[in-house]
Parts: structure tokens; sequence; C-alpha cells
């Protein structure tokens, strides 16, 4: 499996960063908000100074009140009993004291909350002054003259600052102020943050999707931050995950396409050659040419089995890490002229001519001579074989910087996109009808070897195909 490779890609504002504004934000958002709200609740519930003007107003209007109702009893008949009544109204049920005093600051009248029998008119003609005095316990007196059976009198009212129970912070101010201030901000931080959290529930459920086998699932990679990254590494990993058991799928697919084959392909030069020597075990029913042509289809039978065999063996053992290449210094050049004169009388059979573009000068890689030769064997027999006849093989090498190039070009009967992508697959073969000739048919392995014996030398093969053209490149690194 090939490792999983991490993505990478630039984002606008990281978590981190984003995670400090939305706290700065709650603390900004807190802060105003609790401010407001305090000062919306002071000015919806009176304060103390509120409190205490209430209070002078009350005086001040009782005190007028009382005077309105004293002035009818200014005769000197006047009734005392009315008079003590007029003076508990302005007392308020005791509610606030109220007095009538001559010039001495004897006391004639007076209401049940007050309990002076004599006040000292100065003071509290200095105390009706002070009119703005806030200091809560002081006592608010206002003071009007008037007349009593003909002697001067004075009408007095007086309460003392006090602030009404509730209206005003008690001593855990602190503690309300604070426990406001932590709700607010768990409220804006959850706020804030509920687009983060359900995103992080998102890609949850999808890695649980995935992890139960939905490798199709898809994350939405929106998000500039590493939460965006994370759910692109998710779906790379996701693909990755799909190709590789699509991967499984076709191995295992493989394994019983190989039992099948490798059963066809032995099967079918065995039984020839149990033919062949069925009827050899007869000598009475041949004659002697006829024993020598069965002698020589079950050789050639028995050579094409062994074929098989070798390509299978050699195959496991390229594919299963087993092989040790013996490296040395070889010619290319050279080798490919030998192998060219080689398949020329094959070649000629089929009307098919080898053309060698190859330099004058040596060119030497260090390889394994052994895979060299039989990777380049399957590549040329591939070539002929599927040629068109007649037609022409070109067989062109070349030097570049750090590596040759081995190219064999042959024009053959056109193949789709899904045959090329299964050339190098092993145990696959072309149809029959692209040959159009009785050479002998392999396992489907050549290519696969010949595309191993490549990478083994740190090499590789490709191939390209258009209208029937068809390009082997083998590359291979120089000797330096």
């Amino acid at each position: 499996m090939s490792r999983l490779r991490l993505l990478k890609r630039p984002f606008s504002v990281t978590l981190r960063v984003k995670l400090m504004l939305t706290f700065v934000g709650c603390l900004v958002l807190s802060t105003l908000t609790s401010t407001l709200l305090e000062w919306g609740y002071q000015e919806i519930q009176p304060n103390d100074s509120d409190n205490y003007d209430s209070i002078r107003r009350t005086v001040n209007e009782r005190l007028d009140n009382l005077d309105k109702k004293w002035t009818a009893l200014s005769a000197i008949d006047s009734d005392e009993r009315t008079a003590a009544s007029l003076v508990e109204q302005a007392g308020e049920g005791g509610k606030l004291r109220a007095y009538v005093s001559d010039e001495s600051g004897r006391v004639l009248f007076r209401s049940s909350e007050a309990s002076e029998s004599r006040l000292s008119l100065y003071e509290l003609l200095m105390s009706a002054k002070q009119a703005n005095n806030r200091q809560p316990g002081a006592a608010y007196t206002a003071v009007l003259p008037a007349q009593y059976r003909g002697q001067a009198v004075y009408l007095i009212v007086s309460s003392k600052l006090v602030p009404q129970p509730g209206n005003a912070y008690e001593t855990n101010e602190v503690w309300f102020k604070f426990l406001l201030f932590i709700a607010l901000f768990v409220l804006f931080f959850y706020a804030l943050t509920w687009r983060k959290m359900r995103q992080i529930r998102y890609i949850n459920r999808g890695l649980n999707e995935i992890a139960h086998g939905e490798l199709s699932v898809r994350l939405a990679t929106n998000s500039r931050d590493e939460l965006g990254l994370v759910a692109a590494n998710i779906n790379s990993m996701a693909e990755q995950l799909a190709r590789q058991q699509e991967k499984e799928r076709r191995l295992e697919k493989s394994k019983m396409d190989l039992i099948t084959n490798v059963s066809h392909d032995l099967r079918t030069p065995l039984t020839s050659v149990i033919g062949y020597l069925n009827l050899l075990m007869n000598p009475a029913q041949t004659n002697a040419p006829e024993r020598e042509r069965y002698l020589t289809s079950a050789y050639n039978k028995a050579n094409q089995l062994k074929k098989l065999i070798d390509d299978l063996f050699e195959y496991t053992r390229l594919s299963g890490g087993e092989a040790k290449l013996e490296r040395r210094e070889i010619d290319i050049h050279h080798l490919l002229e030998q192998l060219v004169s080689e398949f020329e009388p094959i070649a000629e059979q089929r009307q098919i001519a080898i053309e060698c573009r190859l330099p004058q000068a040596p060119l030497y890689v260090v390889a394994d001579a052994e895979k060299l030769v039989r990777a380049l064997d399957n590549l040329l027999m591939n070539a002929v074989k599927y040629s068109v006849a007649p037609g022409r093989v070109t067989v062109t090498l070349a030097a570049y910087p750090k590596r040759a190039a081995i190219e064999f070009e042959n024009e053959g009967r056109p193949i789709t996109k899904v045959q090329e992508e299964l050339l190098f697959e092993r145990f696959y073969k072309a149809d029959e009808s692209r040959r159009g000739d009785s050479l002998p048919d392999g396992a489907g392995l050549g290519l696969a070897i010949a595309h191993n014996i490549a990478e083994l030398h740190e090499g590789r093969l490709a191939f390209r195909h258009e209208q029937g053209r068809f390009v082997f490149r083998l590359e291979l690194p120089l000797n330096e």
C-alpha cells in the first residue's frame, strides 16, 4: 500500500486565531451587555436619590395641605381636637412627624410619631435650608409660619431620608455582576462556536461512515482553517482506501483467474504431448516419417510447456521480491544486435522486417544480463507477434542524460483504452484475432515480467498507442 500523503494548502485564518478572536469577542460582548442591563435596571428601578426626592415632595405636600386647612383654625375659639386631627393627618398615620409649636419652641400639637415636647426652631430652620442633604438617616424638615388663636405659631413636617428596601444593590452586588457576566460569556461563546462545533460533528459523522465501509463519502472542504484541511485529508484517505480496496478486489479476482489460466495453459500442451506419445506407443499403426513428425511436435509442445512454467516461476520471483540482480557492465548496443539477429528467421516467416536504429558507439549499462535479455526478448516477441503482415518492427536505441532508452515500434490492430490499461497486468492475453498466425501463445506474463525487470533495474517501461501504432519504451540508467 502506498503511504498516505497529507495534503497541505494555505488557509486564511488558523483555528487558534479564530478561537482567540472568539474568546476576546465574548469578553467584549459580555462586558457591554452586562453594562447595558445594569444601566437599564437602574433606569427602571428607583435609586436612593429618587427615593429621597420622593420623601421631600411628600413632606412639602403634607405641609402645604396642613397650611391650607390650618387657616380655618385662625379664630380664637378654634377647636383643639380639630387642630390635633389636622396635625395627625399631616403625619400620614405615623409615617411623618408633624408639629405645631409657638415661637419659644413649645410643642402645642404633634402627630403620633413625634415624641418631642419642645423643639429648637433655629435648628429646624437651618435643616430646612439644607434641602440637598442626601445622607441616609438625615432628617428633612419643612417649616411654615401660621396663626392660632391670635398667636404666632409654626407648622412643621419632618421625615428621615431612608432608602426603600430592594431599590438599591445590596452587599451581594459584586457577586450578582460576576454571575451575570459568566452567564453572558457562556451564552455568547456557545453562539459563536456553534458553527465550528457543527462542522466537527459533521466530520465525526463522516469518519464514522468511512470506518464502517462507506468509502464513497466525501466531506465538504469549504472551511479555510485546519478543520477544512482535516476534511480534505479525510477525503484523500477515503479515495486511497477505495483505490486500495479495488486493487485488493482485482488481486483476489486475479488469484482465481490464475488457477483457471494456469490450468488451461498447462493442460493444452500437455494434452498434445500425451496424444503424440499415445500414437508413438503403437508403432504398427505409424511409419517412420509420421513417428519423426510426432516426436518433433511432442518436443515442441514440451518446450512450450516448459516456457509457460518458466514464465510463471520468473514472474513469481520478480513480483515476490525474491529476485536478486547480478549486475555487470553490458553493451546494450551489441546485445540488441544479437537479439535482432536471432529473431529475424521468425520475423521473416511472418513477413515482418526488423529495422534497427542503433548508434555507432557502444552504450553501456550496469544490469543483470540474463534478466535484461529476458525483458528485451519479451518486448521484441510481443512486437513481432502482434504486427500486421506484411509489416515492420523498428528497434531504436538512444542515449539521454543519465539514461538509455530502447523503443520497440510496430503497426498492429488498434486496441481499446480498457485493453491499454490491462497490457501490463499478469495473465492478460491479446485476442487471437489480433495475431492472424499460429505463433505459440504464452501465459500472458511477458509484458508483466518485462515491467518488473525494468523496475528492479531502477528504470521504467512505458507504452503509448495511437491508431494502431504501438511503441514500448524501456528506460535504464546509464553507467556513469
